[in-house]
């Protein structure tokens, strides 16, 4: 393990990232990952990111389970299931350096319509088939490019939820993705032990920022709320960008 004061951006990283978690149900990922990167090289800050962020999900998605909205979650979960296994045969076989450019791309533009549209009543997609839709694209995204949350994060906040149905349901169902991806890293030897007891030792400050998010949650606006989403989907973007062109 390295000396303390190398170490500290980690245990600093994961409670900052939790407390994001805990307001929003998901983000963990674009502030620990960065931030880890600055103590572990890159596979390991990116498991490390899995580990720790399943754990953290599965104790909220426990706590707001009340909120969930069970329909929604099945078939987006079970969308993602069909989108993995393309996602992986494009990670193994295409320019995944130029998928994630133009998703990035993309992704930023999307969202930013999107909030420039909430004060425009347009029709919005629903039913099953938008479900599943948005969940392939979601599992497509995860094993191609790492990055899952955009497609339902944007897709959630279109659908007029609560507050709190929208943190208990995008926990959930990153709950749900991260327990399918955290085992295919298994299965491929992607998980040592050295990473098992990093993550076992940063857990207490994830849990600690984790419960400061959910604190601080009541506090937050249901328009600010929403208003704040697509911004964070920007900057998932923004940062993905950055790390392919980099």
């Amino acid at each position: 393990m390295p000396g303390f004061l190398i170490w500290l951006p980690a245990p600093l990283a994961v409670s900052l990232a939790a407390v994001l978690q805990g307001i929003t149900g998901f983000g963990f990922a674009l502030i620990a990952v960065p931030l880890l990167m600055f103590v572990f090289d890159a596979h390991t800050a990116v498991v490390l990111n899995l580990l720790v962020s399943f754990c953290t999900q599965l104790v909220l998605s426990l706590r707001v389970r009340q909120g969930i909205v069970r329909s929604l979650l099945i078939h987006l979960f079970q969308g993602s299931l069909l989108g993995i296994p393309a996602g992986l045969y494009v990670f193994l076989h295409f320019d995944v350096k130029s998928l994630k450019l133009l998703i990035s791309i993309l992704t930023i533009v999307f969202a930013l319509v999107l909030l420039k549209l909430k004060t425009i009543k347009i029709a919005k997609l629903e039913g099953r088939w938008a479900e599943h839709l948005v969940g392939s694209l979601s599992g497509f995204l995860s094993t191609s490019i790492g990055i899952a949350g955009p497609p339902v994060i944007l897709f959630l906040n279109h659908q007029d939820l609560s507050k709190d149905k929208f943190r208990a349901t995008a926990s959930a169902y990153f709950t749900l993705l991260y327990a399918v991806s955290l085992a295919l890293l298994a299965l491929s030897r992607g998980v040592n032990t050295k990473i098992i007891l990093n993550a076992a030792l940063l857990l207490p400050f994830a849990f600690l920022g984790s419960s400061l998010g959910i604190y601080l949650f009541p506090r937050v606006s249901q328009k600010h709320f929403h208003y704040s989403v697509p911004l964070l989907v920007v900057a998932t973007g923004l940062y993905s960008l950055l790390t392919t062109i980099l």
